[in-house]
């Protein structure tokens, strides 16, 4: 499956109705469960990517409730079908400049998922270079689906229950 284009993709964003809403039990959870799975790792976020910023439905261990698209290395996930992974960004060209990278957080390692349509990233981050494991990419997979089902469900009801004009 290629990926939609940004007009698609954005569509489908909007349409789910969950950018900036509160966070909740259930998105943590998930972020959670992707950071037990990939030792080392400090950082965990269910990130939906906007055309200007990459906005955090949930996110451990950093406080920040969104990032500019500029800088986000969820942005480089949602184009891509496969695990993006950077085992240490400071030798990736992409991100060695980045801001996150050069200063706080000091983002080394980061394994993203994309999600259903593009629409955002299911991640976990590290401090640390690190090499990721098979059985950890189908693990982090497993759990980027269930996010996908709590954000059709969650733009299922958003939509069912918007009043129509």
């Amino acid at each position: 499956m290629t990926a939609p284009s940004e007009a698609q993709r954005l569509q489908r964003l909007h349409a789910l109705g969950i950018l900036d809403t509160p966070g909740d039990d259930l998105f943590r959870g998930l972020a959670e469960q992707a950071l037990g799975v990939v030792p080392g790792t400090t950082i965990a976020a269910v990130s939906l990517v906007d055309a200007e910023r990459q906005w955090f439905k949930t996110i451990i261990g950093l406080g920040a409730k969104e990032t500019s698209r500029a800088v986000s290395f969820c942005s480089h996930t949602i184009e891509t079908e496969d695990c993006m992974v950077v085992e240490d960004a400071t030798k990736d060209e992409r991100f060695a400049n980045n801001p996150l990278v050069t200063s706080a957080p000091a983002i080394r390692f980061y394994a993203g998922i994309r999600l259903a349509g593009g629409v955002g990233a299911l991640c976990v981050i590290g401090t640390s270079p690190r090499r990721i494991r098979p059985g950890e990419i189908e693990k982090l997979s497993k759990i980027a689906q269930y996010v996908d089902i709590q954000l059709l469900s969650h733009g299922v009801l958003a939509n069912v229950m918007e009043p129509k004009a």
